[in-house]
């Protein structure tokens, strides 16, 4: 998905994130795809990017302190809009039944 010091960082959604992000968000993740037109607010989408953030080497999950302050550097690097879609489309591909 994107790269940070020579390492490259990839979303990996699971059932059990996206139940703890709509707990914590109090939102559902595809009322909000739907209500909206595909665009989620900030704070959803730096949720679902936190929670979602691994390494893709390793596979190993990106403390989200850390995923926290990399979502920002990655919007301003790449637009809202840009990081948004990019979240869509690994929600689609990771738990394609919610599009269904």
């Amino acid at each position: 998905m994107f790269e940070q010091n020579g390492v490259t960082y990839t979303l990996k959604f699971t059932q059990q994130k996206l139940k703890t992000i709509e707990t914590i968000t109090k939102v559902s993740i595809v009322g909000e795809i739907t209500r909206a037109n595909g665009f989620m607010p900030y704070n959803i989408l730096e949720s679902l990017f936190s929670f979602a953030l691994i390494e893709e080497q390793t596979k190993e999950v990106v403390k989200q302190s850390k995923a926290t302050e990399m979502f920002e550097k990655v919007v301003e690097e790449n637009g809202l809009a840009t990081t948004n879609m990019a979240i869509v489309e690994k929600l689609q591909e990771d738990l394609g039944f919610m599009f269904r």
